[in-house]
């Protein structure tokens, strides 16, 4: 390795003082972890910072296909404030004239400091405007659609119903289901704000845009599901995600201890007979005190399009048992309540406090 020299020639040249205006807010967002989506100032100097900003983003002011999709891309961010966040604190809808300002100009107000007025609606835009970016550009249809189908084959030729009652399984496992759902998009405004009310969020990393329910009566038949669909190859456990991997269900010694009762809860076929659920299902599940459960887990499809392309596409797979199905209808545990906490982390995020305090 060359001896490192010393002197005038191994230190940075600049020609001005203005280098080492740093912009500190920006530099932590680069290597201090802090979200775009929390700054409140653009270091943006004039119109030609602003052009290079945007062409360094990904769009040229000058090209009108890029100038199209910056159209498309503020409609769906206006759409979404005004039909998804507001009205919030006394504020409707976003207002003339930012509504109708351009990206170039809105970029032009975010570099100038706040004045105290609430709230400030060009920052407040702009993390809209960009989240809507990666929320419709993130995503290949054709990738998505092969994803979809991939899906929709590996399960639906196990799912049957008989007498009433919906099962999964083949000749030799059945298990009864409370309900299966494959969710074949995740919308727009959802996508939106789970980017907004998490720092670290981009699209790229939303993974339950495709996705797969399945709800057992207890728990015993959850496991066995998990066990159905990897010895069925309905799902490839190589290709699973383990950091996204969730057990909210049952500790795994309680299911040890489940699976080893004398009397375990299923009914074994007899070559001629029929499966049916066991009586003695019906008693009290052992988790039951517990609140919303599930097992939860990513899988990365490898889908080939019909060009001949492959890809790698996630989709998440969720199994709850009846209790934590039915916790999911009332109180904290709704969907509703949960889109209502995520809203309200959204709103602190962009607005921020009002002059009022509030």
């Amino acid at each position: 390795m060359a001896r490192r020299e010393e002197g005038p020639a191994m230190v940075p040249r600049l020609s001005n003082a203005a280098e080492l205006d740093i912009p500190w807010s920006t530099l932590e967002t680069l290597i201090g972890g802090r979200s775009v989506v929390d700054l409140q100032q653009l270091p943006m100097a004039d119109d030609r910072s602003v052009t290079r900003f945007l062409q360094a983003y990904g769009f040229d002011p000058t090209d009108p296909a890029d100038c199209r999709a910056m159209e498309l891309i503020h409609a769906r961010a206006l759409r979404y404030l005004d039909e998804t966040v507001l009205p919030w604190q006394g504020i409707d809808a976003v207002p003339e004239p930012f509504r109708s300002m351009p990206i170039e100009d809105l970029l032009s107000a975010a570099a100038r400091p706040p004045t105290g007025e609430w709230p400030n609606w060009p920052c407040v835009l702009l993390k809209v405007l960009h989240c809507a970016t990666h929320a419709l550009f993130s995503q290949d249809t054709a990738v998505h659609q092969a994803a979809l189908q991939s899906v929709r084959a590996r399960f639906l030729p196990f799912l049957f119903e008989q007498a009433g009652q919906q099962w999964i399984g083949d000749e030799h496992c059945k298990i009864p289901l409370v309900n299966f759902r494959i969710k074949e998009e995740k919308p727009f405004e959802r996508i939106m704000t789970k980017l907004l009310h998490k720092p670290g969020n981009m699209a790229i990393d939303v993974f339950d845009r495709l996705g797969v329910r399945l709800v057992t009566h207890d728990i015993f038949s959850a496991v066995l599901l998990i066990q159905f669909l990897r010895s069925r190859n309905i799902i490839m456990f190589a290709n699973q995600l383990p950091e996204r991997s969730r057990n909210s269900l049952a500790e795994l010694d309680e299911i040890h201890r489940l699976y080893g009762v004398s009397a375990p809860p299923f009914i074994v076929e007899q070559p001629a007979g029929a499966m049916l659920p066991s009586p003695d299902l019906s008693g009290d599940n052992p988790f039951s005190d517990r609140a919303f459960r599930m097992f939860k887990f990513v899988e990365r499809l490898i889908v080939k399009l019909p060009d001949g392309r492959r890809s790698i596409y996630p989709y998440e797979i969720q199994l709850l048992d009846c209790n934590a199905w039915e916790a999911s209808f009332s109180g904290d545990a709704t969907h509703s309540a949960y889109e209502a906490r995520q809203l309200k982390r959204v709103r602190q995020r962009l607005f921020g406090h009002s002059v009022r305090g509030v």
